[in-house]
Order: C-alpha cells, then sequence, then structure tokens
C-alpha cells in the first residue's frame, strides 16, 4: 500500500520530467537549436495544452518564442512527442489539431491588425 510520503515521491518524478520535457524536446529535435529561446515555462503551457488538453492560453511573449523557434520546429517537437509514445488525451488527431490551433492562434495573435479602409 502506497503511503503519503511515497505518493509524493512519486509525483515528484512525474512532474518534474513533464515540466522539463518540452524545453528538453524542443533542443533536440532536427535543428538541435531550434528551439533555444522557448523558455521552459511556455514550452511546458504548450505542450500540456498540446497533448493533454489543459488549459493554457500562450501570451504574446509565448507566441513570439514559438514562432521564433519556426513551424518545422514546431512540427518536429509535435512528431517527437508522439512517436515517444507520451501519453496524450484523446486521439493524434486531437494532438494534430490542438497543435494547428496554437500555430494559428499565435500567427493570428502576432499579425499586425490592418486599418479599416476609408469609406469613399
Amino acid at each position: 500500500m502506497a503511503t503519503p510520503k511515497n505518493l509524493s515521491a512519486l509525483m515528484i518524478l512525474l512532474v518534474i520530467p513533464v515540466a522539463l520535457l518540452p524545453k528538453a524536446t524542443f533542443a533536440k529535435v532536427g535543428n538541435p537549436d531550434c528551439g533555444k529561446g522557448i523558455r521552459s515555462d511556455c514550452g511546458s503551457g504548450l505542450f500540456q495544452f498540446i497533448f493533454l488538453a489543459d488549459t493554457f492560453t500562450p501570451t504574446n511573449e509565448c507566441c513570439h518564442e514559438l514562432l521564433k523557434a519556426g513551424k518545422n520546429c514546431h512540427n518536429q517537437f509535435v512528431e517527437l512527442s508522439i512517436s515517444s509514445h507520451k501519453p496524450i488525451k484523446g486521439t493524434k488527431s486531437d494532438v494534430y489539431r490542438r497543435s494547428n490551433e496554437t500555430w494559428n492562434n499565435c500567427v493570428a495573435a502576432l499579425s499586425p491588425v490592418s486599418p479599416p479602409k476609408p469609406a469613399h
């Protein structure tokens, strides 16, 4: 039977790798430096939203880091994480949908808004 002390040690062993995975994974895909500029809190939030369907709304700063890493780096991160058989919520299609949603939302958030055309 697990004691509270054993459970808390187990939780630490489970939480630390998940918290460290996004930055470590981004740093190892394709181009070793492609995700170098993504802070761990941003990478962790992106990972939790894309793979675990957790609620996470990236800040503009986080979106800037993601877009700077590039779509190829983002896609490689998703593919590597799926192929490593990490636990995911839903299907692979759900993960790809959330991945694309994240990318598109960041692009939209950082795209300049065109002023309305003047009426003639």
